[in-house]
């Protein structure tokens, strides 16, 4: 687990490439070209289509005011979250999210990790806590917290959790620092307090409880304290791994090098879930990952079927191959534009 490096100088690429051949191929190729790569995968997800999308200006939400009218109305319209029940999805992994953002529980044989905790307090009441308990799980057991980075609509809810449960909230020191230097850029007045610093997590570390470990690795680009989860579930006892990339959209402008971190990442991560043979894709929104509609299978789901959530490693490989490319293209539509 520590040595990282390592494990990455040593595996073949995402595309079968040596690594000197990768860089080549990185400064030899246009932006057309790793677009084009990258929509190869667009049929098996969907929803990292417009990170390809080079035609188009990349969206800079730290540009949107913090207490804008637009949010205001978001505050008190109707929400626009709903729409998908809490799930039983793995033996030990349930979605107890909204419509539009993710949340998982990890089931282990001394309590409850949850991963990320929605936008506010009230969500994470109305759906998290009253979600575990539809599904028999006590929220009282709920250990630990990871979120996923350092944006609102997944540490929103923390304060419910903190404060009632005493969980213990997991994130990377850049996260935590980027909260208690005032340098997070995107804000919502939906949102519910930041967490206070408690424990930090490093590259290639795990979080232990009963019977599972959850690796963590850091994954910036989405935000530059991102992290992304590698961790077991099993389907009527039989094992699968999971990836849970921490963190999809470009949302900060044309950063050449922010940009450029998320295709490393994306890389990397890609290597390092090829390495462990995992063959589940997940993210912290359901529609990026196809999770709304996965979740909606598995109301008719039996055991004699494929499970819907299980992919495979080759498909699962094709997901950070799409991540990385796409990622890249916009490196190069970033530099064509600069020259």
């Amino acid at each position: 687990m520590k040595n990282i490096l390592f494990l990455f100088l040593s595996l073949a690429s995402a595309t079968g490439l040596p690594l000197d051949a990768q860089a080549e191929e990185k400064t030899s190729k246009s932006a057309q070209y790793f677009a084009k790569k990258g929509m190869a995968h667009a049929e098996l997800f969907p929803g990292l289509i417009n990170l390809c999308d080079i035609e188009s200006e990349i969206r800079d939400l730290s540009k949107r005011k913090r207490n804008s009218t637009s949010a205001k109305k978001k505050k008190s319209g109707k929400s626009r979250s709903s729409g998908i029940p809490a799930t039983k999805v793995f033996d030990n992994l349930y979605y107890v999210g909204t419509g539009g953002v993710s949340s998982w529980v990890i089931e282990t044989s001394d309590g409850l990790i949850l991963i990320d905790a929605l936008n506010t307090e009230r969500q994470a009441k109305e759906y998290i806590e009253k979600g575990m308990l539809a599904l028999g799980l006590n929220p009282a057991d709920t250990k630990y917290l990871i979120i996923g980075h350092e944006h609102g609509d997944h540490y929103g809810g923390q304060a419910h959790f903190v404060g009632n449960y005493k969980t213990k909230v997991v994130m990377s020191d850049v996260a935590w620092s980027r909260m208690e230097n005032n340098k997070l850029t995107v804000f919502s007045p939906r949102w519910g307090p930041m967490p206070k610093r408690d424990i930090t997590v490093k590259d290639g570390e795990t979080i232990s409880l009963g019977d599972t470990q959850v690796q963590v690795y850091e994954t910036p680009g989405h935000t530059p304290g991102t992290i992304s989860l590698i961790f077991p579930v099993f389907n009527n006892g039989k094992k699968h791994m999971v990836s849970l990339w921490g963190g999809t959209g470009l949302n900060y402008g044309p950063d050449l090098a922010r940009i450029q971190s998320y295709t490393d990442a994306a890389s990397r991560f890609g290597d390092i879930t090829k390495a462990q043979g995992v063959d589940v894709f997940l993210s912290n929104h359901p529609t990026r990952d196809g999770s709304r509609e996965k979740l909606k299978l598995m109301a008719e789901h039996n055991k004699n079927q494929r499970h819907p959530f299980v992919q495979g490693k080759d498909v699962v490989a094709k997901a950070y191959e799409m991540l990385a490319s796409c990622t890249q293209a916009q490196v190069l539509r970033i530099q064509q534009q600069e020259m």
